[in-house]
């Protein structure tokens, strides 16, 4: 029996000299890492800062991983920059440190390259000829496609399956948001000058991948523009101030409402007028001025045209222009 006492003694004071010079791994609350941006985009910089209240930061040395490979080592080295792969990848971080009393921390981190396209889509008119975007303008509607662009072990995530978080001027919209809700329609306010920032938060369904994204736009104003056309050339598709026909030519003049809401547009009242009287458009469309300039005279006429929607404020326009006919 004292045999086996002085063994155990023996044990333990082999432990103990053993455990003097052991190394001390961190628990997951003394060594973290903070990343930033927590979302990157493929290309994008991404900062990754090690802390710990449980040692001096500043007179510990540090030594990074990418993946298994080593990429850095210092004194001091608490913060590291890198640069987003290419969209999908995951990048695998892992820092040690050895504090100043010989102390061994490690922390790892995996970060996600994600991303969201947006398709902002203002529901305004513009001529089938015209090959520029629809603009949002006051009292219009909006309508805003999410594509997010989230991995897990390397394969894309179904837009379907994912859950949509929006928010409007950092306040959350509730109720257009959840599973599957990729896609948001706004009615702006019917104030000129507005500024709208969308926010949107994508994530998994377990929320350990997500990608975050903002889109700013603005409203403008709606406009008329005038083309010119007749049945031998058709439209000519540059607008211009002011029209010259030949004496006895039959022309039309057409005005394009740009930006105006579409469903304003469906019930706006348009205003004709030729040197200030009133005049009628073509039956078929309100769009269309049809004349024919005078045979053997020369002549001028200012006309223009006003459209508005009398429900709103400012979904209306106002274009006029100078039509000369000559000889």
């Amino acid at each position: 029996m004292k045999t086996f006492y002085k063994n155990l003694i023996f044990f333990l004071l082999l432990a103990a000299a053993g455990g003097a010079d052991a190394q001390t791994f961190s628990t997951p609350d003394n060594f973290t890492l903070n990343v930033s941006p927590q979302s990157p985009r493929a290309g994008s910089a991404i900062t990754v800062t090690a802390r710990s209240f449980a040692f001096d930061g500043r007179r510990a040395n540090f030594v990074w991983f990418l993946g298994d490979k080593k990429v850095d080592a210092g004194v001091g080295l608490s913060e590291k920059t890198f640069t987003a792969g290419k969209l999908g990848t995951e990048m695998n971080i892992i820092v040690e440190a050895i504090s100043a009393d010989g102390l061994f921390y490690k922390a790892r981190t995996s970060i996600s390259v994600t991303d969201i396209d947006f398709v902002i889509h203002p529901l305004t008119y513009t001529p089938p000829f015209y090959r520029g975007a629809a603009l949002a303008t006051p009292g219009s509607e909006v309508e805003i496609i999410a594509a997010p662009h989230l991995f897990r072990n390397g394969a894309k995530l179904k837009p379907q399956n994912l859950i949509y978080e929006w928010s409007l001027d950092r306040k959350p919209l509730l109720a257009q948001s959840g599973g599957g809700r990729n896609k948001l329609l706004l009615r702006l306010a019917d104030i000129r000058g507005g500024e709208y920032e969308i926010s949107l938060r994508v994530s998994a369904a377990d929320g350990g991948i997500f990608a975050k994204k903002d889109a700013r736009f603005k409203t403008t104003a709606p406009e008329l523009v005038f083309y010119k056309t007749n049945p031998l050339t058709g439209l000519i598709s540059s607008a211009l101030p002011s029209f010259s026909a030949n004496a006895g030519e039959q022309f039309s003049i057409l005005a394009e409402p740009f930006y105006f809401s579409l469903s304003s547009l469906a019930r706006a009242e348009f205003d004709w007028r030729a040197n200030g009287e009133k005049i009628k458009p073509d039956a078929g469309n309100p769009r269309l001025l049809n004349l024919e300039a005078p045979a053997g005279a020369e002549s001028a006429a200012d006309v223009s045209v006003t459209i508005k929607d009398a429900k709103t404020l400012f979904q209306g326009a106002e274009g006029r222009l100078n039509i000369k006919t000559g000889l």
